[in-house]
């Protein structure tokens, strides 16, 4: 089936494995360091691209050295990059991540050119008539969140396209006020817990379900890392499990399971099996170094 991705493509740089701050030294060796593409959009893409989808990846690069990378490594998965833009005043976005020795990693940023990705760059979407549109983050396309994203949503609707929507960092402190126009209109919201919680103030992750189904989400999964998910319909609600493993880089392991769950849902299945298919697959992406699957 043919999906449409919208959202941040990077490169990172992932360090590992790091010991803890107060153990650091002006220098020291580590096992690893590895330069790989990243970024919510390009992650769900690789991952359902591999899964046999149609992958389209609306993004943008600079045109510099990281952007040729995210471009080609793409094109090699099998997702198509039309639609990517390139603007050359801006660079690519490049993450520094550093995983420490329980696999945990912290992120460090820099603003990239996928913050400019807008409406002109979305207008051929409902035309296509995918299966599936997913804003791989919602605060991480800030030009189209503010003019055009409405637009496209209600199409979407309109036209029985399936719409699922992950959550990034609230960079801007927008709270709730910055999502709460377009949740009427997402048929899945799948926002991690540290997110969710932050977001609505809740004290769990049911809380805060029943808070974006108050604000008119359809159905509502909360990605719980090592504790899986919880997911809250209209009608019903319940956890499911992650996988036990010893984790060694958890880079990533959220956008395998928003893919999957995208996979599950495409195919028919149950909320509660798509949840545990994908909370199953994010466990076992974390045994592995980087965000993505090998090719």
């Amino acid at each position: 089936m043919s999906v449409v991705v919208i959202g941040p493509a990077v490169t990172d740089v992932v360090g590992i494995p790091i010991p803890p701050p107060e153990k650091w030294q002006e220098k020291q060796r580590i096992e690893s360091v590895r330069m790989r593409v990243g970024g919510d959009a390009a992650n769900q893409s690789a991952r359902l691209s591999a899964m046999g989808h149609a992958v389209s990846l609306v993004t943008a690069v600079g045109d510099d050295a990281a952007g040729r990378m995210i471009l080609e490594e793409m094109k090699a998965r099998g997702v198509d990059t039309g639609h990517t833009a390139v603007h050359p005043e801006c660079p690519t976005a490049i993450s520094l991540i550093l995983v420490g020795e329980d696999g945990e990693r912290n992120i460090f940023s820099s603003k990239g050119a996928h913050v400019l990705v807008g409406r002109e760059d979305c207008g051929w979407i409902p035309d296509a008539h995918p299966a599936a549109i997913s804003l791989a983050s919602l605060f991480s396309i800030p030009r189209l969140e503010e003019d055009g994203l409405m637009e496209l949503l209600q199409s979407a609707k309109e036209r029985g396209i399936l719409t699922f929507a992950d959550l990034g960092a609230d960079k801007r402190r927008q709270g709730l006020d910055g999502i709460r126009r377009f949740l009427p209109l997402l048929d899945y919201f799948l926002p991690s817990e540290a997110d969710a919680l932050q977001m609505t103030g809740a004290d769990s992750p049911e809380a805060a379900a029943e808070i974006y189904l108050s604000e008119g989400a359809a159905n509502v999964v909360i990605k719980c890392g090592h504790r899986g998910a919880f997911w809250h319909t209209r009608d019903a609600s319940g956890w499911v499990p992650a996988g036990v493993v010893h984790p060694i880089d958890t880079t990533g392991a959220g956008d395998c399971m928003v893919a999957h769950f995208i996979d599950g849902v495409l195919r028919g299945q149950s909320i509660p099996a798509a949840c545990g298919a994908a909370c199953i697959a994010a466990s076992e992406s974390t045994l592995h170094i980087g965000s993505m699957p090998t090719i």
